[in-house]
């Protein structure tokens, strides 16, 4: 260590009477020899002050201390006793070293003993503490026990909401200086009694003011009912003179008691400051006002505003006085109606202040910071999604069947990434519910800074809070709340890496497969098939939608509206129909047929005895591949849900039966329509789940199945049994005739509409590894098909059986693909070619023929029969003109044409127009049941649109399979970070959503900008351009602009909502997500959707519901997309040295395409003529002092355009233009706690000096008072346990001057 020898000299030759001992000790040295070194023993004179041990050669006054020992940081170890002296011991320092001292007698070494012990620091300040808490005793205080504490013991929260008893300020005059003239540095305390426990608790504290006897303290002090108090209780105001800042070091100066009651009574109260000898030291005034709640005004606006009428000349217009000056009468300050904010937020916490404007009027400011509950909990959602997407594809790779190679280890490739993401998303999905259970009994519902590099919360944001700001001022008549989301940066903290973070990434992704041109195509391939996959699902689901909407006309025989449906359900099958490439399917199924393995144990086999087991046989010898050892796996993890509910009562007996084959170990034939022959075989439970366990890889429980009645319509096809069995020929003959009691809410026939079936229903989804893929123009002209039957049943209904169908397809835009010639000629077994009785088109394996074109005749025949069987078509082959010389693109159209004359009863036959067959042989008023009609057509449309989707996957796994294994491992990392990212900031982002709609009374001027534009989010960051937070800033900037693609759909809250049919949308909402029907204690928002379009659906209230533009049954619900910008500027010493080095430079273009942005959105905003200018005035006179938004898009342009250090003014700027376009706003650091604190601390006094005339020469008292004793502080101590910014003196330095800390409120802490 570092010493000033003089000093401690001087120091050690004082007189004894200011030693704590001394006396004679025997050292142990080392000395230096020629020849060897040794240690002795030497008698020295030893004198004791403080924790310093000096020693002298001899007792003589002007002898020298040959040196010092500092005792800290060491203990005592006793020598074992001896009969003979000297008596020794060692002092051992941390690191090893020690010291040997021994003293003649064992009664002086035990003093010396006594007197070391006590010597060190730490001793001396327990036993400060200690006799300050028996002083806090004996006068009946518990220095441990303050207001918080006591909440938490009676496991009460503060509800901002609560109407206080009263408020007060304080201010004292007079304080006497001390005995150098100098004012005292004044604090107050303030103290209530609890009678039931019989202690004083620290119940509120104000700022300290610098230098004065007179102060006027900007804290103010509310007393809830709540806490325990009433008029009864006594409190006690006690001031203090802060000697020290840092260590909060105190003396008292005078106290007062007083009780509430006689607070209560008065406006304003004087009262003399006490010393404990009973001397008048000063007075304590007290300001006290009554508040009221806010919603006995009647407004329904957050800012209401009450302007004087321009013709009252008579109006005065009058100051709110400060508490100096006596208070003007009739003047009521409100408490402002936090909304549901307890059911979104948790653990309050709430500081009031008190502030003086330039006039003299006075600022009345309510601070609340509060956690999101939703801050483990909507992850979750996110998770369960990707976790649904990554089975999905799992089942796309596995429903291609097994390749050869080298196609076999890529293939294994693809399923063991999947398998990875899996866990690792289940993994944490886990996590994050365990720790959900956590919160329950900490009561802590956010994610502290210290765990940020927790790899089991990644997926959760860091210290996310609302900070909240409600201002009032009664001069300017205005009042209003300020919303800022503050956050840690959205980033994948355990992911160590040097690499600018996601953009630098995705960069990298892009720019990889420029070596070689030719790989160029493969993620284009994937993305426009990933892209088809997502637009066919949700066009899917959007017809089975208008098919259930017609169901309901039907059931209510109602025409009106159904034609419309119609139109729309055309429309959408154009867009089906048009969404592929057929080259790119005929590429697919190409490499499907040409390098997939031929399964070991054909199903076709166990139709025959001999032949069949010894396949078996053969095939039970035979080695697993990788691709079956890890497909065995998963056929229970990727169960489908409706497989469990396969037994419920409204389940068809044929269903049942027909699943239980596997489990009984027999695979009968059900009877058929070409032939009566049942065939059964028995084979062994051991072999029958052997092979379930290897070919049956995911269970084929589709939901429309499932739940269907026995004697149901001709359209029950034979498609699940043969996914299930493996056999194409066979299918369950049910009568047409049998009559059905039919009804949307009785009939279990209509599960074929069940979207929730229908996403989760593998056989509806993929194929299956046995499967034949369906031939792209067959799938296509089953749609077409379908949907003309059911159109042309819809015109019959409504009366219009005339009107032309819609031909969806021209002629010279069909084409045969490769795939069907080559579907159509495989060489298999041998089995019977059936038709299905519901009209669908299905490929069935044929034997050798000896012309292709012949077989294709044979395949339309069968399209036309069926058409027959639907009374379009009554004709034979001469009449629809097929021969086998015919080529095969001619072949498909003839059909088609026939098929559309018959519908629209065109067809020519010798000359004359036959009438539609189908219009003829029903007789509309024999008709009893419409959907009876319908249901078939339907079906047919559902299977065919499944076929669509099945091809489409299949097609996306091949392109999948062929892709680069290092590109797509890589691109599948970033993925994952991507997703980590984009859960903090879309949980943030609904978090600040539901805070507005909820927490708050409606917003007319926001609804009608969310409605019409979608809200600005501004996201303010503080990260430096230097080290790590490169990867942050890279991580951030990716994960806000991802909240581009996500749509957000408002639907009344589902507690709130009647069960009328204006909340079917939202059942059928809560369906999709499996969310069911929220709680009325907390409103939940639901995602659904996947990765590239995920849609959030935020529940509103009722008052927020009635504000919102009517729906038409076109937009059945309000949606919107929000508008991002981020600007970040970093702040700290690592930005100085970002600077310096000229590494900013992604950074500022980074904020000048914000601002273009920013700048676009500002353009559409305008449109609106809303009005942008405050609404508060201080009188009809005089005009308000705020610049207009022109002017400030004007401002910011100059600013970022402009080379600066520290461009602070970049994020003062857009802060106010947010706030002017009723944006949300939210502000982050590395963990949302120091540099966050002091950025959301300017920013709201920024806005009490723009808006709300705070004095100027009040705001850096104000600004330190908020940084001081505000939420922000508290915040640091709820994330580090300590209250301190964690800010070191050469920081504070670099930090720009507005956002240091005051003294004392900094220091060394975690970061």
């Amino acid at each position: 260590m570092r010493f000033n020898k003089q000093e401690l000299t001087t120091l050690a030759t004082q007189p004894s009477q200011k030693f704590d001992k001394e006396g004679v000790l025997f050292l142990r040295e080392r000395q230096e020899g020629f020849f060897r070194r040794s240690e002795i023993s030497l008698e020295r004179w030893c004198r004791l002050r403080g924790n310093l041990l000096f020693y002298f050669k001899s007792r003589e006054q002007w002898s020298e201390p040959l040196g010092v020992i500092i005792l800290e940081q060491c203990s005592i170890k006793v020598d074992s006793p001896t009969t003979e002296g000297p008596y020794g011991f060692h002092l051992v320092f941390e690191g090893g070293l020690s010291q040997h001292l021994a003293a003649y007698s064992e009664g002086e070494r035990d003093a010396w003993l006594q007197s070391i012990q006590l010597a060190s620091y730490d001793c001396m300040r327990s036993q400060l503490l200690a006799l300050q808490q028996r002083m806090e005793l004996r006068r009946g205080q518990d220095p441990d026990l303050d207001v918080h504490m006591w909440r938490i013991r009676r496991g009460h929260t503060v509800d901002p909401s609560e109407l206080p008893l009263c408020e007060i300020s304080l201010a004292c005059d007079n304080l006497l200086c001390d005995g150098h003239g100098r004012p005292p540095n004044p604090v107050l305390v303030v103290h209530v009694y609890i009678p039931m426990d019989g202690v004083w608790i620290k119940y509120a504290k104000t700022e300290v003011v610098e230098r004065s006897s007179n102060p006027g303290f900007l804290n103010t002090v509310s007393f809830r009912a709540s806490d325990g108090l009433s008029s009864e209780t006594r409190v006690r105001l006690t001031a203090y003179d802060v000697r020290e800042h840092v260590s909060q070091t105190a003396t008292p100066i005078g106290s007062s008691i007083v009780t509430l009651g006689a607070v209560q009574e008065t406006d304003r109260l004087r009262i003399p400051l006490r010393s404990p000898s009973g001397t008048t030291v000063g007075f304590l005034s007290l300001t006290v006002w009554n508040l009221e709640l806010e919603d006995k005004g009647g407004s329904t606006e957050s800012t209401p505003c009450r302007s004087a009428p321009e013709n009252d000349i008579g109006a005065v217009f009058s100051h709110r006085r400060s508490q100096s000056l006596p208070p003007r009468l009739g003047i009521k300050l409100k408490l402002p109606h936090q909304g549901h904010l307890h059911q979104l937020f948790a653990n309050p916490h709430v500081q009031t202040y008190r502030f003086h404007s330039g006039l003299g009027g006075d600022i009345s400011v309510h601070e609340v910071m509060a956690e999101s509950r939703l801050c483990f909990q909507f992850p979750q959602q996110l998770l369960a999604l990707w976790i649904q997407e990554e089975k999905e594809l799992l089942q796309e790779v596995a429903g291609m069947g097994e390749l050869r190679e080298p196609w076999h280890s890529r293939q294994v490739e693809l399923l063991d990434r999947h398998l990875q993401l899996l866990h690792l998303y289940s993994q944490a999905q886990e996590h994050l519910q365990a720790h959900r259970g956590m919160v329950m009994i900490t009561g802590n519902f956010f994610k502290p800074s210290s765990r940020k590099h927790d790899r089991t919360l990644e997926f959760a944001p860091v210290n996310l809070h609302l900070q909240r700001m409600w201002v009032q001022n009664d001069t300017l008549r205005k009042s209003g709340f300020y919303d800022i989301i503050t956050v840690g940066a959205f980033t994948a903290h355990s992911h160590k890496s040097k690499n600018g973070g996601l953009i630098k990434l995705l960069q990298q992704l892009k720019e990889s497969p420029g070596k070689d041109n030719s790989s160029l195509q493969g993620p284009t391939k994937i993305s426009m098939a990933h892209g088809a996959i997502q637009a066919i699902k949700q066009l899917r689901r959007e017809v089975v939608d208008g098919m259930r909407a017609l169901m309901k006309l039907a059931k209510e025989k109602q025409t009106a509206g159904m034609l419309p449906i119609c139109e729309d359900m055309i429309s959408k099958t154009r867009i089906l129909l048009s969404l592929w490439d057929p080259g790119l399917v005929e590429e697919a199924l190409s490499f499907v047929e040409e390098h997939k393995v031929a399964q070991p144990v054909p199903e076709e086999t166990l139709d025959g005895a001999e032949e069949g087991l010894g396949s078996l046989e053969l095939w039970q010898q035979q080695t697993l591949s990788p691709y079956r050892r890890i497909t065995q796996q998963l056929n229970f993890d990727l169960k489908s849900p409706d497989v469990d509910d396969l037994v419920s009562p409204d389940s068809p007996r044929c269903t049942r039966n027909f699943w239980n084959l596997p489990t009984n170990g027999t695979v009968s034939r059900l009877k058929g329509t070409d032939s009566n022959v049942d065939v059964q075989k028995s084979l062994s439970q051991s072999e029958s789940s052997q092979r379930d366990d290897q070919f049956v890889i995911f269970p084929d429980a589709d939901g429309e199945y499932k739940d269907e009645e026995i004697d149901s319509t001709n359209e029950f096809n034979s498609k699940p049994a043969s996914h299930k069995t493996g056999k194409n020929t066979d299918e369950i003959e049910v009568d047409e005739q049998t009559p059905i009691t039919n009804g949307l809410e009785t009939d279990p026939g209509r599960k074929f509409l069940d979207t929730q079936a229908m996403c989760s229903s593998p056989s509806a989804n993929y194929y299956k590894p046995t499967d034949e893929p369906e031939p792209w123009d067959l799938t296509q002209l089953n749609i077409e098909a379908s949907v003309m039957c059911l159109v042309s049943k819809v015109k019959f209904l409504c009366g219009r059986c005339g009107s032309p169908a819609v031909r969806l397809r021209s002629q010279r835009g069909m084409g045969r693909s490769r795939s069907f010639r080559s579907g159509l000629v495989c060489h298999q077994v041998p089995t019977e070619e059936t038709n299905s009785p519901d009209g669908v088109v299905t490929v069935q394996p044929t034997s050798s023929v000896s012309s292709k074109n012949s077989s294709q005749v044979e395949d339309m025949k069968s399209i036309v029969t069926d058409a027959e069987k639907e009374g379009l078509v009554k004709t034979n082959e001469d009449t629809i003109g097929l021969s086998a010389t015919m080529s095969s693109d001619d072949v498909l159209n003839k059909t088609v044409d026939t098929v559309q004359k018959a519908v629209n009863g065109a067809v020519v036959r010798n000359g004359a127009t036959v009438r539609n067959k189908f219009t003829e042989g029903l007789d509309f008023a024999s008709i009893v049941d419409w959907t009876c009609e319908l249901r078939p057509s339907m079906r047919k449309l559902r299977q065919a649109m499944d076929g669509l989707l099945k091809t489409a996957r299949l097609t996306h796994s091949v392109f999948r399979v062929q892709e680069d294994s290092r590109a797509a491992q890589k691109a599948c990392n970033v993925r994952y970070r991507r997703d980590v990212c984009f859960s903090q900031a879309l949980t943030s982002l609904v978090t600040g959503l539901m805070a507005k709609l909820w927490c708050q009374k409606p917003d007319p001027t926001f609804l009608m900008v969310l409605t019409t534009l979608g809200p600005l989010v501004s996201f303010e960051g503080l990260l430096s351009y230097y080290g790590d937070e490169i990867d942050m800033w890279g991580d951030m900037a990716v994960a806000v602009e991802d909240l581009v693609t996500v749509t957000f759909i408002l639907s009344r809250c589902a507690a709130n909502a009647s069960s009328s049919n204006s909340s079917d949308a939202n059942t059928i909402n809560n369906n999709r997500c499996g969310s069911g029907v929220q709680s009325q204690q907390q409103p939940m928002p639901r995602v659904v959707g996947s990765r590239t379009a995920l849609t959030v659906y935020l529940p509103v209230p009722d008052n927020v519901h009635s504000l919102l533009p009517l729906t038409s049954p076109s937009t059945p619900a309000v949606s919107f997309n929000v508008t991002p910008v981020f600007f970040n500027v970093g702040i700290n010493e690592m930005a100085t040295l970002a600077e310096s080095l000229g590494n900013t430079r992604p950074q500022d273009k980074s904020n000048l395409d914000n601002y273009e942005r920013l700048n676009e959105y500002y353009h559409r905003f305008r449109k609106l003529h809303l009005p942008v200018e405050p609404p508060g005035q201080r009188g009809p006179s005089c005009a308000p002092l705020q610049p207009s938004l022109a002017d400030l898009m004007e401002n910011l342009r100059v600013v970022v355009h402009t080379k600066q250090s520290k461009n602070v003014d970049v994020l003062h700027v857009s802060s106010r233009i947010c706030r002017r376009m009723k944006g949300l706003r939210f502000t982050s650091c590395k963990s949302a706690k120091d540099r966050t604190g002091m950025s959301v601390t300017l920013e709201q006094c920024q806005i009490l000096m723009s808006e709300y005339d705070l004095a100027e020469h009040e705001f850096q008292r104000a600004l330190d008072c908020m940084r001081s004793e505000g939420s922000r502080r508290e915040n640091t101590c709820k994330n580090t346990g300590v209250r301190k910014y964690a800010f070191n003196s050469l920081q504070l330095l670099t930090l720009p001057r507005l956002y240091r800390p005051p003294a004392g409120t900094y220091g060394s802490a975690q970061t």
